[in-house]
């Protein structure tokens, strides 16, 4: 998290591939950790606005954040990179960090845990709302975190860690809607002459429309 941090604070890069297999750690004689931030191939700078707006899906699914997956054509910004290191952090927590505590899809009561839906699905917009679902409240997110597996080394830090980080990138704004749910109207189809539920607003494709007036959001945290 601090490579990412350092990397989009001083450096104005955006990865867009942030995801498990380009992360090497390792920890010296000292006891000390060290954490690297690999594989460039699809970064851009992050002050280039020509550059943040891509016909292609970059990323590894279960990491890759919901405009990603929910638009052909999406605007990226560093919430996405953060989002997908939020997902990242609880996909540790679920499955463990390393092959001696790694454990499969099924949850602590032997059903499959709810991060599934994360890569599995009939299409790129039912993960999004598998996505959108677990993280729209603390509630619905505490029901995922509820899945870690708790014999790991450290796992406490780090159920708060993702909590804060959910927090800052859902609901700590100065304008904008809070939330990860799109709000929906029921409108006349002039064409079909029937009743639709009709996208209004989406609180993801809000915030990444306003990142220059939110960045102090996460300089702040």
């Amino acid at each position: 998290m601090r490579c990412r941090w350092q990397i989009i604070k001083e450096c104005s890069i955006l990865h867009r591939d942030v995801s498990l297999s380009n992360m090497l750690v390792c920890r010296d004689d000292d006891g000390s950790v060290h954490g690297m931030l690999i594989d460039f191939d699809h970064a851009v700078d992050i002050d280039a606005k020509e550059q943040l707006i891509h016909a292609e899906r970059t990323g590894t699914l279960q990491f890759m954040s919901v405009n990603n997956l929910a638009r052909s054509h999406p605007r990226q910004t560093a919430l996405d990179d953060w989002e997908s290191m939020l997902y990242i952090l609880c996909w540790a927590g679920t499955y463990g960090w390393s092959s001696q505590t790694r454990r499969d899809n099924t949850g602590r009561l032997g059903q499959p845990t709810m991060l599934k839906s994360w890569y599995i699905g009939s299409s790129l917009e039912e993960l999004a709302k598998s996505k959108r679902n677990i993280l729209h409240s603390e509630d619905t997110f505490s029901q995922a975190i509820m899945e870690f597996n708790f014999d790991l080394d450290g796992i406490d830090i780090l159920s708060e860690l993702v909590m804060q980080l959910r927090k800052v990138l859902i609901e700590t704004y100065d304008n904008g809607r809070c939330g990860a749910m799109e709000v929906t109207e029921i409108r006349l189809n002039p064409e079909t002459n029937e009743l639709e539920d009709v996208i209004v607003s989406d609180p993801f494709e809000e915030r990444s429309a306003m990142w220059e007036s939110c960045r102090h959001c996460f300089y702040r945290h």
